[in-house]
Order: C-alpha cells, then structure tokens, then sequence
C-alpha cells in the first residue's frame, strides 16, 4: 500500500471516530514526546536545540510503530526564539538546567490586581505594552534599539522554526502516513489568566477578593481564543483545535467556582469554534468527572473528550454517542506496570469504550520519558489485536 492511500486510509478512521461512528478498525493515537529521546539514544538538550535532531529521532520512532494518529514530535518550542528575547517564561536543558532534564515553565504574577481594567479594556495592548516588557529582559524598554533588534531575532527564530517544523510534518505524513491529532492551539480563558497571567496563587486569591475582575477578564479572552485557534489552524476544520486545560481539573476549583469562573467562558470558546465547523481536542488534564453531566450540554460532535484520570465508565455513559472518546491506558501502567497488563488494559478499553464507536485508543496523558518501551509496543499491537470492529 502506498504511503499516500495508508494515510487516507488512517484519516478516514479518525474522522468516522470523531463523528462517533464506527471504522474499520479502532483507531491508534500516539504522541513520540521525551519518550523518544531515550528510546533512540538522545538527550533533551540535543532535541529542543537541533530541531532536525528532534525530526530525525521522530522518524526513527514513528517507522517502528504501528498507530494512525500522530500528536507530534519530543519538541514543543526551539528554545532559541525564547533566548533571543531573554525569556523569564522557561528554563531549557543545556543551559539553565542539566541536558536530560525536561523543560521548566517559571510561574509568576506577571500580570498584578491593578492591571485588570487595563487588560480588560484591550488584551492585545496590554499584552504589547506591558507584559512582554515584563516576561523578556531585552523589551525591558520598549521601542529602544535593543528590544527592536531583539524583536526581529525572535520573529526570525520563530519563523524559521516553524519552517523546519513544517517540513517535518510533511515528511510524517508523507513518508509514514501518519495523520496528525490537531490543527491549532487555544486554551481556556480561565487558563489563560490563571496559568499565564496571574499565575496559581494570584488567580486563586482573585476569584475571592475581585470576582467580578476575573470574570469580565475571561469573557474578554474568549474571542482573542476563538481568533488564535482558527489562525493556528489555517483554515482547517477536518482536525480538532487542541486546548490543554490545566486549572479546570478537580479539585483544581470547588464545583461552585468552576461553574461560575472556569466554565461559562471555555463552553463559549467550543461553541465559538464549532460554529465555524471546527472541534476541539478536549484535553481533560487530571479528574474531570464531577463535570461530565456540565460537559454533556456542549453541542454534539463538538469536542473529542481525552480521558486522563476522569473516570472512563462514567465518561463512556455520560458523553458516549454525542462525543469521540480518547484514552484508555494510563500513562502510569506504561511507565510501572508489565506488557501483560498492558494488553489487558487495551482490551477492557476497547470493551468497554469502543463496542460502538466513536473511540480513539490512546495513552491518557503524555508519555513521559520513563515510559517502558515494551508497554508502548504492547499497547499498539494489542491495539492492533482487539480493535477490528
């Protein structure tokens, strides 16, 4: 079969899979992630700093295993595009932190309780004029020749990382026939305050002592969200958006305040991109089962549900039939457990959350680097195994 027809083949699993029906099979996710790097040998300082390192370490993996749906490679940024700019966001192995240590976000309250009303009036320009001034030693003052100098080389780096990652996509798709998971990247507004902005102790002090602040700020997010999404994706509506949602998950929030401050604004972020015809890649981080009945309420097909720690039977019976379900394997019995309990894991799974479609096979979260190799291959080919509808 050429790599051209297994890639059509595998995409129009996916996408019966998305529209809760039922394919020929079920499909195989897999994201390479720092998995990779001991799996060939590497180190993280080689694979964030020489992205064609990072390309040719994918390869080597994705030609070894037998899955339809890639989430990308061990490389979330190039760390030059950061330093460039004197980045305060994340430490990177190789120069802040030892060579195989995995990448550090640096939390702070970058954005201060007297900032509201400002952000609030206009994100985009609050963003320009204050934050970056704050998160980057070389915008320390705007408009000098510095920070314009340091600007353009990380626009540069930038652009020429999306380049080479671009290319490496292709050469996924094209020499392996692998379909991507996503197109686009958004986050809830409530992440991107709490995460981003204010951080965890600010947010969480905010929702008592300034409600009304948080909440007119998400609802300003929410169409800066909704825009960020569709221009990541150019144009595409075949594959979900991902959104990585951090502070919605149990008991992040108590379920008074997740109601009021975490959910109104993301259910307006999916049902703005559904309205355009695109899903998201629902990423319910840690226990998200308190709120599947709240979840339920979202229009159908309009999201794939990623299970985690949620618990999947009562995510199956909740949401099953209107969303596509993703998981079944916990990424800790691939780092702990044996290949044996693997395979019996892949196949209660696919019992239990596939017996009528709408089922994407999957690991639960990322697969982190002490994941057993073993477990991967057993995963897939009991995948493989008890997946044929």
């Amino acid at each position: 079969m050429s790599k051209e027809k297994l890639y059509q083949e595998r995409l129009q699993r996916y996408i019966t899979a998305m529209e809760c029906g039922k394919p020929d099979k079920v499909p195989i996710a897999f994201s390479v992630g720092e998995w990779a790097v001991k799996y060939t040998g590497s180190t993280l300082e080689e694979v964030y700093y020489n992205l064609d390192k990072s390309i040719e370490i994918t390869c080597e993996v994705v030609q070894d295993l037998d899955f339809d749906i890639f989430g990308g490679g061990p490389t979330l940024w190039w760390p030059p595009m950061f330093d460039a700019m004197g980045s305060k966001l994340y430490k990177f192995p190789g120069i802040h932190l030892e060579e195989n240590s995995q990448f550090q976000y640096m939390e702070e309250e970058y954005m201060k309780p007297e900032d509201y009303d400002d952000f609030i009036a206009n994100p985009t320009e609050w963003l320009a004029t204050k934050y970056l001034p704050r998160i980057s030693e070389e915008f320390a003052r705007p408009g000098s020749y510095r920070a314009t100098v340091a600007l353009i080389k990380s626009a540069a780096a930038y652009a020429m990382a999306s380049n080479v990652m671009a290319k490496g996509w292709e050469k996924w798709t094209k020499e392996h026939g692998v379909v991507p998971s996503t197109s686009g990247f958004t986050k809830a507004p409530f992440d991107t305050l709490g995460d981003t902005l204010r951080g965890m102790k600010g947010i969480l002090l905010d929702i008592r002592r300034r409600p009304e602040k948080v909440l007119a700020a998400c609802e300003a997010i929410i169409p800066h969200n909704i825009a960020y999404a569709l221009i990541g994706a150019r144009g595409d509506t075949t594959l979900p958006c991902k959104a990585t949602l951090h502070r919605g998950a149990y008991p992040f929030l108590s379920m008074e305040h997740w109601e009021k401050f975490y959910w109104p604004s993301l259910k307006a972020v999916i049902e703005g991109l559904w309205a355009q015809g695109k899903r998201m890649y629902f990423f319910a981080e840690g226990n998200w089962t308190p709120y599947l009945e709240r979840i339920a309420e979202l229009p159908e097909k309009s999201i794939v549900f990623i299970i985690d720690t949620t618990d999947a039977k009562k995510a199956k019976e909740i949401l099953g039939g209107k969303f596509c379900l993703w998981g079944g394997v916990p990424t800790t019995l691939l780092t702990y457990g044996t290949p044996a309990q693997v395979k019996d894991c892949v196949k209660q799974a696919i019992d239990e959350l596939a017996c009528d479609g709408g089922f994407v096979l999957a690991p639960g979260g990322a697969v982190m680097s002490d994941a057993k190799w073993e477990n991967i291959f057993a995963m897939i080919e009991a995948g493989r195994e008890y997946g044929v509808y």
